[in-house]
């Protein structure tokens, strides 16, 4: 009897060392797994054993992804930690619960502060960290490197989401910079395919040149996939925010890929699941920013081979 009341007591104690590491992760759509993905391998190279991710998915869709939101608060109790893909996953968990006790690490966002969700990003405030993007901070580079690479455009458009002021600022730089550069920056909201395909397919006609993608809720999750399938097949140049996308057939893709945010938020998140204070653990700029050019892509636009561009890119796809 003995012997049977070691051996059970040793067996808890050797489950008890294997519970797991459980995280929510909330995500406004498929579009944003590639930082799960990097956040998932990140904590594991950092050590962190039987680590489990919950994942919730807000399939594109705004009210879908408040009720994840929901969900995730609900069982609270569950997680040690959640991450979250972006601003607007931080927004919703905030919006829905203000006094969020559990640390909450955004695995990419942008314009953070615009959202509302910390008073500092040195000493962070409502229990919200993470890596801040700079997708709309970037958005005058990308302007500059869209002049560089087709200079006879003059006209472009911006598809946005108006009714989030993160991309609202975004379009406001890159109409901003877009003067800079002697081209008129339109802005268009778009909610599905369909308004995508006209759009696209009247471009021309209409005088307009090219598509500059702008972090946003819609395009950032599915339109993007559809915007470049159109814009390929009307031979309009588009400008991305992502290596991700650039091999995914964008010409011209300028920043951080989800993998790399996700992957450097992990290291954020492994403070916090050591015991350290949010207030303690500042948000920080992506670290890997590359100019990606997609040659094949260029040539399919009917634009020749300059090695002055070439060269400035940090990766060409061939």
């Amino acid at each position: 009897m003995r012997l049977f009341i070691i051996l059970l007591c040793f067996l808890t104690l050797l489950s008890c060392s294997k519970e797991d590491t459980k995280v929510a992760v909330l995500i406004s759509g498929e579009g944003r797994m590639s930082k799960v993905q990097g956040f998932e391998e990140g904590l594991r190279a950092l050590g962190v054993k039987n680590i489990k991710l919950d994942v919730y998915v807000g399939d594109n869709n705004l009210k879908k992804l408040e009720e994840k939101a929901i969900e995730v608060i609900n069982r609270l109790e569950r997680y040690k930690l959640i991450a979250v893909g972006g601003s607007i996953e931080a927004y919703y968990l905030k919006k829905l619960k203000p006094d969020m006790k559990k640390p909450v690490v955004i695995m990419g966002g942008t314009a953070v502060r615009a959202w509302g969700l910390t008073d500092s990003m040195s000493r962070p405030t409502d229990n919200i960290t993470g890596v801040d993007n700079l997708n709309a901070e970037l958005m005058e580079k990308r302007m500059e490197i869209f002049h560089r690479i087709f200079p006879h455009i003059k006209k472009v458009v911006v598809f946005c989401t108006p009714q989030f002021e993160a991309s609202k600022l975004a379009t406001r730089i890159t109409v901003k910079a877009g003067e800079k550069y002697g081209i008129k920056v339109v802005p268009v909201s778009v909610r599905d395919a369909l308004d995508l395909e006209y759009v696209i397919s009247h471009m021309k006609e209409d005088g307009f040149g090219g598509i500059i993608i702008t972090p946003c809720f819609y395009t950032e999750n599915f339109l993007t996939s559809y915007i470049l399938q159109y814009a390929n097949f009307y031979q309009v140049p588009v400008m991305c925010l992502s290596p991700e996308q650039a091999k995914g057939g964008c010409p011209v893709a300028y920043g951080s890929s989800g993998y790399e945010q996700g992957y450097q938020a992990a290291f954020i998140a492994y403070r916090l699941l050591k015991g350290e204070q949010v207030k303690d653990v500042p948000f920080e700029k992506v670290r890997n920013i590359k100019l990606v050019i997609n040659q094949k892509a260029l040539r399919e636009l009917g634009i020749p081979y300059d090695p002055q561009i070439i060269s400035l890119a940090d990766q060409v796809l061939r």
